[in-house]
């Protein structure tokens, strides 16, 4: 039989879960996090960096002290679920490499880092694809403003449901470019839900970034022109294709 169990080295957390629990009458048992999970039909509570760095056997249910309630609610469901996945949650870490995580009825399902933009909506379409799921929510973080805007309209032509994730809260003690783990808060973060498709504009600062990019790419033989730079910006055209270009025109002249 499934049973709650809270698994977190977060005492503050801890306390509030505890409490929380006791006063819904919900058994449970408390682990060490640095020890496995040993009924895999245990349901336990989680920090998201925790969930990643910590993986074990079992349902991870990703809870932090601004979203226990849900967390409960959504352990709960786990507790008297008896049929197919009823809701996906995507959580999307916007940036040149997008951190992508996902969360099935509550409970954390996977990471992954990817290592375009470009790849972003085929990925997201599999993971769509995988059940019939009844809803489905794209939260996207509010950091890398040209990127994050770009992947708004791409999942909007999708007719994906999206929201916009504070990404303050969401970046609080983490490792610098822990993508997996900021994509994993901004699943279990609810946010603002956007409606129309926005207009993008790159900033110079934006453009200088990309025309550095493809010298590091092209080991210091190609820097592409600021025109295709903003193709690259925009999405009209990927960073080799860019480069490949460029080189093309330079053997010419």
């Amino acid at each position: 039989m499934a049973r709650l169990a809270i698994r977190t080295g977060d005492f503050r957390l801890s306390f509030k879960l505890i409490e929380k629990l006791r006063l819904r009458n919900l058994e449970f048992e408390v682990i060490d996090i640095t020890k496995p999970i040993a009924n895999e039909s245990t349901i336990w509570f989680s920090t998201p960096s925790e969930i990643v760095t910590h993986p074990t056997i079992g349902t991870p249910i990703p809870v932090e002290i601004d979203n226990i309630d849900d967390a409960i609610l959504y352990a709960i469901f786990q507790l008297k679920r008896t049929g197919k996945s009823v809701s996906l949650i995507i959580g999307i870490d916007p940036g040149p490499y997008p951190g992508v995580a996902w969360i099935v009825d509550g409970a954390f399902n996977g990471v992954k880092e990817l290592t375009s933009v470009a790849e972003l909506i085929p990925f997201l379409q599999k993971l769509i694809d995988i059940a019939n799921f009844e809803s489905v929510t794209v939260r996207i973080g509010d950091g890398a403003p040209l990127i994050r805007d770009r992947i708004i309209n791409d999942c909007i032509l999708q007719n994906w449901i999206v929201e916009q994730v504070n990404e303050t809260k969401t970046s609080l003690g983490l490792i610098r470019n822990n993508h997996s783990i900021s994509a994993l808060r901004i699943a279990a973060n609810s946010g603002t839900k956007v409606w129309q498709t926005r207009d993008l504009s790159p900033t110079d600062g934006e453009i200088k970034y990309i025309q550095t990019e493809s010298r590091k790419r092209s080991n210091g033989e190609i820097t592409i022109s600021r025109s295709t730079a903003v193709l690259v910006a925009l999405g009209e055209m990927s960073m080799d294709e860019a480069i490949t270009t460029c080189g093309h025109y330079s053997s010419e002249e």
